[in-house]
């Protein structure tokens, strides 16, 4: 991760994935900008990024609401 902030490796793969820039707390589901479509390139890269392994179970809406929902699940799976 060359020692940049989770957050901020997070904001930058959403951006790459839907081409919006998001803030910590933007609602990216609830405002559209993370479609099911996205989210399965979302977790693609996140787990490439991360090293975790996002399960299917773990796809629910809370996990990925915002940048800090997402943070806290990779967290959790590391």
């Amino acid at each position: 991760m060359e020692g940049r902030p989770m957050k901020e490796k997070i904001k930058e793969i959403i951006e790459d994935v839907t081409g919006e820039a998001v803030e910590d707390t933007t609602e990216i589901i609830e405002e559209g900008i993370l479609d099911s479509f996205d989210i399965v390139t979302l977790v693609i890269e996140l787990n490439d990024a991360f090293g975790v392994k996002i399960q299917v179970s773990e796809l629910l809406p809370e996990n990925f609401a915002n940048v800090l929902a997402i943070e806290k699940l990779i967290k959790s799976l590391q």
